[in-house]
Parts: C-alpha cells; structure tokens; sequence
C-alpha cells in the first residue's frame, strides 16, 4: 500500500503563522530570547554607547567641579557639544549597519528553520541539532569537528543533515536507528550514488567485498569483516535486501554494533514534502525489516544484546490506527505505519505544545544564566545610574 501523506501542512503556512508558533514554543520552552552573534554584538555596541556617555558626563562634571569652581564656561558647553556630536554620528553609523544586516534573506532563514521545525514536531520528532556527533558511523568519524543540523529524534531513531567544519566536507542526509543487539560490522556501498568511484568515506575497516544476489549486486557493494563473513550476512535475508533495493537503494547503508545508518550525500531539504515521505518510507519499510531480523541473530562472542527498542519500531507499532497531528475530527491523516506506534504528536495546530517541557536545572544553566543578569547589570543599568548623577551634579545649584 502506497504510504499515506504526512502532516505537513507547516510546509506551505504563511509566513507569519509559522513565526507566531516558533514564538509560542519558545515561550513554552522558557527561552523568551535566542542570543545571537548579531544580538551579542548590538548589546555590546549599545553598552558601549552608554559607557562612553558617562565617561563623558563625569569628566565634564569633574572638569566644572575642581578647575573651574563650579562655573560652566564656554569650554564646557564646547565639550558637551563635542560628546553628543560623536555620539550622534555613532548611533547614526550603528543604525544604518543595523538596518542593512537586519536583510530579508535571515528573516526568510528563520521562517524555513522553524517550517521543518514544526513539521517535525507534528509529526512527533524533536528537533535537536547538535554540534558532535551523536552515533558511531564513518560518517562520524571526525567526532567532535562533527555538525548535525537539521537532527529530528524520536525515541532510538533520528534523522537529519550532517557535516564537518572542516573545509570543503560532504553534507550527509542521514537516519541512524538503534538495533535490538549488536550485530558484526556490515556495509552497503550504493551503486547509484557513485560516479567514477565510490563517495563512501575512505578508511571505513578492514572488510571484505563480497557477492550476493545478481539484482542485489546490480545496486550495492556489500563488504563484510573477513573473519565473521558468515554471521555478518545473516542480517541480509531475501526480504532485508528485496526492501533495501525497492526502498534503499540511493542510500550507504553501514551496521555498526547495534546502529543502523543509512546515508547519501544526495542534496535533502525539509521544508520539501518529498524528503519527509522518503524518510517515513525507509522508517515503515527497511528499518522495521532489518529490525525483525537482528531479533533473530544470536553470537555468542558479542556483547550480551541491551534491552531491545524494538517495540517503538518493530513490527507491533505497526498495528493501529495513524496518530493525528492534533486532536480535532478534522486533523489530516499521517502515514500508517512506525509513526503510528511510536512517535505521538508534540504540537497543535496552533503550533504550541501539547506538554510544555520542563528544562532540567543545571548548574552549567544557572552560572550562564547569572552571567547574563551581570552583563546586563554591568552594562546598562550601571552607566545609566552614573548618568543620572552626573547630569544632577552638573546641573546641581546652577541656573
């Protein structure tokens, strides 16, 4: 049965509504503001302004006060004037940089960033870019230079974008699974993907290639250890590699201990419906396969299998009945399949949250919280008192 349309409605709302429900879940999420590298430079600047206009006042104040004995002379005014030219043309300058960062183009960047956002989390993913890697792969194993951003994640499931910071690195599409047990190291090397040669990372393990079936061979390049080829190619049954030619085909395909990773550097963008339906077909088909067959794989030289996740993604999630986005008659359908049993709904259709989630207290929380009060202490409501009695002390007893 051909899968059924997802939630995606937040694809395709207007502008506004999607900024109004990013609003309302930071509110939820008690994150009233986002601070960026622009908004840390514009504190900074305006601090810097308030700073300079005190230094300013209270020089003019101690210049009146200790050499001219408390006359204003013409000097003073000539001062005065001097300040509140150069910070004129200083708030000028600082409103005209503003205007002309503050483009469309970010604003359009946030509308987009918040589409997926909302589309995951109607669909019951939590969106948590992260800045390391968060899975054992080839693909991460550059470890802490890793970036994942888009990362959705549901309970032992997450997909999304991964790349490096360093220069000129690939841009992964991904989706990484957790396995009832640890299986022997396994790789797939799709054949649709490559040009003149493979686009699999290089140094991925001493393994084998080996041969399987003839259609099978036509789509990928299968390597398995040379050591534990049998226990290796147990996984890949006749219904495993029939999903993964119908469903898998444009994607690497890499089991390491008890994680599945499916990736291609195929170009995927999450404000388009195609790449959602094409991660919820390899959810509803390949992942639940491969799932099933793990089960049955036992090898007394591995690790004694962890408490399996496989009821969130195995077959038994896929009876009953599709989860709604939102609790009214009306809500559209979501695919039938994995996300019927595991993954719920997190927002409305407002787009607010259904549980407002509580952020655990930590103490890394509390000091960043409490630099920021003192920056904020430091920088604005100091100088503005010191500004204040400056003014008084000038204009003090004077005419």
């Amino acid at each position: 049965m051909p899968l059924q349309p997802l939630y995606l409605e937040w694809l395709s709302e207007p502008d506004g509504r999607v900024l109004r429900a990013k609003a309302a879940n930071l509110r939820q999420l008690r994150i009233t503001w986002n601070m960026s590298l622009r908004k840390a430079l514009g504190h900074l600047n305006a601090a810097s302004m308030l700073w300079y206009l005190t230094i300013a006042l209270i020089s003019i104040d101690t210049e009146i006060d200790k050499r001219h004995d408390g006359q204003v002379l013409g000097s003073d005014w000539g001062s005065l004037a001097w300040m509140l030219g150069i910070l004129g043309v200083w708030i000028f300058a600082s409103a005209g940089i503003a205007h002309r960062t503050r483009s469309s183009a970010r604003a359009q960047s946030t509308v987009t960033e918040w589409r997926q956002n909302l589309t995951a989390l109607a669909n019951g993913f939590e969106p948590q870019p992260s800045q390391r890697a968060t899975f054992t792969s080839m693909i991460t194993a550059d470890g802490d230079s890793v970036v994942e951003n888009p990362r959705f994640t549901a309970s032992g499931l997450e997909f999304g974008s991964l790349t490096t910071t360093r220069p000129g690195s690939t841009t992964w599409h991904y989706l990484a699974a957790t396995l009832p047990a640890p299986l022997p190291r396994l790789v797939l090397d799709s054949t649709s993907n490559n040009a003149s040669r493979s686009d699999l990372p290089p140094h991925f393990g001493p393994l084998q290639r080996i041969s399987l079936e003839r259609e099978f061979d036509r789509a990928f390049v299968t390597y398995a250890p040379v050591d534990n080829r049998a226990d290796a190619l147990y996984v890949l049954s006749p219904e495993v590699m029939s999903e993964l030619v119908q469903h898998a085909s444009d994607y690497n395909v890499e089991i390491v201990d008890d994680t599945l990773v499916l990736f291609t550097a195929a170009p995927t963008d999450f404000t388009d419906a195609q790449s959602w339906n094409a991660v919820y077909t390899l959810v509803n088909t390949v992942v639940p396969r491969l799932i099933e067959r793990t089960q049955r794989f036992v090898d007394e030289r591995l690790p004694r299998p962890h408490r399996s996740l496989a009821t969130a993604f195995g077959r038994t999630a896929f009876e009953g009945t599709a989860a709604q986005p939102v609790a009214s008659p009306v809500a559209p359908p979501v695919a039938v399949g994995v996300l019927a049993g595991a993954p719920v709904p997190l927002i409305a259709r407002s787009g607010r949250r259904f549980v407002a989630q509580r952020r655990p207290w930590r103490l890394s929380s509390f000091l960043r919280g409490a630099g920021v009060y003192l920056a904020y202490f430091v920088g604005y409501f100091v100088p503005i008192v010191l500004i204040f009695a400056a003014i008084m002390s000038i204009t003090d007893g004077r005419p």
